[in-house]
């Protein structure tokens, strides 16, 4: 999906990828496609925001033909295409260069936060993706050996399976805030990382969109797990997405959520589709 940066963007839609965009089982965007198809009409930047890292993304992107920024590991990199980059006349002090495309790391570095996980391992039970081989990685996501290896390419966190009492979570994140670091609960991990989260990013995002056109620009995000909370807060329109027992996250400082009617794609089709219509009778108002 590219889209015409010549073009006035009035509306960005921000998306989780598992069990939103993708299926939660079979990792398939098949259905979303028509919903793809008309923001590309529209001239309406996707931007994918996941815990998945540059290399898992890099790949959907491609397939989908995003050409516009996304976020990986839970808002800790941000990666930004070449082109977008100078269309919107950023500085790049900070950023680093690879593939066509210009990343920012928001959070702690990797070793740093795998270093401290090796201390910890004494005292709490938990396995963490360094810890595993790509066949492990594997088991647990049903990746194949290729999306397997390109998980374990991370940059600023850690996923992690947590094998102890909720209890000794507790006591494991107060010993990770003593490095500055935190774990919050994705869809299948845990995640150990940095105090920003995806709404850092989206709000950077959206700040560098209004800052270029000179006008607010809309937005929409859609996501089923805690770790989304902050992004769906941060936008004009969310979209809670089911979980696959049928239950939807809640929480009470979001308000006017849109509810997709399922899981995965075909969910993701129908909430965007009602989001623009939400946001289009809000206009005509």
């Amino acid at each position: 999906m590219s889209s015409s940066f010549s073009a006035k963007v009035n509306t960005l839609v921000f998306t989780d990828l598992d069990g939103t965009l993708l299926n939660h089982d079979d990792y398939s965007y098949q259905a979303a496609l028509p919903a793809i198809e008309r923001l590309r009409e529209q001239n309406i930047p996707l931007i994918l925001v996941s815990s998945k890292t540059r290399a898992e993304m890099a790949e959907l992107c491609s397939e989908l033909n995003i050409t516009d920024p996304y976020v990986c590991e839970n808002g800790s990199l941000i990666v930004m295409p070449d082109a977008w980059v100078k269309t919107m006349g950023l500085d790049t002090d900070g950023f680093t260069f690879s593939d066509g495309a210009w990343q920012f790391v928001q959070g702690a570095d990797r070793q740093h936060i795998t270093a401290l996980l090796t201390d910890l391992k004494s005292r709490f039970e938990f396995t963490g993706f360094a810890d595993m081989s790509v066949n492990q990685v594997i088991d647990c996501t049903g990746l194949s050996e290729q999306g397997a290896a390109q998980a374990k390419q991370r940059f600023a966190t850690e996923p992690m399976l947590w094998h102890d009492s909720s209890a000794a979570l507790d006591e494991f994140a107060q010993q990770l805030s003593m490095h500055d670091l935190r774990v919050v609960k994705g869809g299948r991990f845990y995640h150990v990382m940095a105090y920003c989260d995806k709404s850092d990013a989206v709000r950077y995002l959206l700040d560098t969109y209004e800052s270029h056109y000179g006008a607010k620009v809309k937005s929409i995000a859609l996501g089923d797990s805690p770790n989304d909370l902050v992004m769906l807060k941060e936008v004009d329109q969310a979209v809670v997405m089911p979980h696959k027992d049928g239950t939807y996250m809640h929480d009470n400082e979001l308000l006017g959520e849109i509810r997709a009617p399922q899981e995965g794609a075909s969910g993701w089709r129908a909430g965007v589709e009602a989001a623009l219509q939400k946001l289009r009778n809000g206009e005509d108002a």
